[in-house]
């Protein structure tokens, strides 16, 4: 019996080997954006730390000046009302964050500087829900702060998903 079991786990783990899975690891912006101005923002604020750091780690250098524009033209956040219990206050939220970016080049055109889209605006939303409780209020907050870092960080990611896909599908084409 022992040995049915010994060779039923060596059989499972050359099967799970051999098809082929594996972690998708990090990514790599680095080829087709090497590095990026960022505006709209400060490099000191909650978004800016928040994008170097999604940005440092595909590869992209944050620089103060360079040929590529990282805009940030809007960061939003805003809350709405779900649902009232029974004496008319709210008991469920909907938390929404919205960024707005775009990526621009600068060419040297005629002995001037011209602004190039190489992403046109586009718009990033998350939105969360949670319940509300009056006698939890400090609590509620602390939560409302982690879903507001948590939406964050999932447009930083869509944000570096979609450079990543635009550029490199904009590459393949220029070949």
């Amino acid at each position: 019996m022992k040995k049915i079991k010994i060779t039923f786990l060596f059989l499972l783990s050359v099967f799970i080997i051999s098809c082929g899975f594996h972690l998708r690891g990090s990514q790599d912006l680095s080829a087709v954006l090497p590095e990026v101005q960022i505006q709209g923002t400060s490099q000191h604020s909650e978004l800016g730390r928040e994008l170097i750091r999604t940005l440092a780690a595909v590869k992209v250098n944050v620089v103060e000046e360079s040929e590529t524009l990282l805009k940030i033209n809007q960061d939003h956040f805003s809350k709405r009302v779900l649902s009232l219990d029974s004496s008319g206050r709210a008991n469920q939220y909907e938390l929404i964050y919205q960024l707005n970016f775009s990526l621009m080049k600068k060419v040297k055109s005629e002995s001037r500087m011209k602004v190039v889209d190489l992403i046109p605006a586009q718009n990033i939303t998350e939105k969360r829900e949670y319940l509300f409780d009056a006698n939890l209020v400090l609590a509620k907050a602390d939560e409302e702060r982690h879903l507001n870092n948590d939406m964050r960080q999932a447009a930083m990611l869509q944000l570096v998903r979609r450079l990543m896909f635009s550029l490199k599908s904009k590459r393949k084409v220029s070949r």
